[in-house]
């Protein structure tokens, strides 16, 4: 008795192309960590440069208000202090809320590929089994005929 060699070989044809799915899935979530690790990198750097960028900021009128001969911290001068600190605090508010944003985005666009990437390997997966079984059939139809 013959072995039914076009039905395996589908079958082992449709088993590599769902194990590949699943690779590629798998290299999707991996790609997308990256993505998330280099947004996570550029708010980090983002936020230590405003923060030179008000430290340098406060620096500069510490030094007209030294220049001025006032009293530092209080009044006027306060007030400049507070509004550079308000303006810092406000940055890094929108850096922090952009990278959420980011973040939020790649979890989506994940999403939506691994959904589609499933959806092909599961039709993959069903239409290799309905040939497989088609060409396992029409092999046992040509056994069973008559001679």
């Amino acid at each position: 008795m013959a072995w039914p060699w076009l039905a395996i070989a589908i079958g082992a044809s449709t088993a590599v192309s769902f194990m590949g799915s699943l690779n590629t899935m798998q290299n999707m979530k991996a790609g997308a960590a990256w993505d998330k690790y280099h947004s996570n990198i550029r708010e980090s750097y983002k936020v230590t440069q405003a923060n030179i960028r008000a430290s340098e900021l406060l620096s500069e009128k510490r030094a007209a208000i030294g220049a001025r001969g006032v009293i530092h911290d209080t009044g006027s001068t306060l007030m400049e202090k507070n509004a550079v600190l308000a303006n810092l605090e406000d940055t890094v508010f929108w850096i922090n809320k952009g990278a959420e944003m980011s973040l939020k985005d790649i979890d989506l666009k994940l999403a939506g590929l691994l959904q589609r990437e499933a959806w092909e390997a599961g039709s993959s997966l069903l239409e290799g089994m309905g040939r497989s079984y088609t060409a396992y059939d029409r092999w046992s139809v040509g056994q069973n005929a008559p001679e």
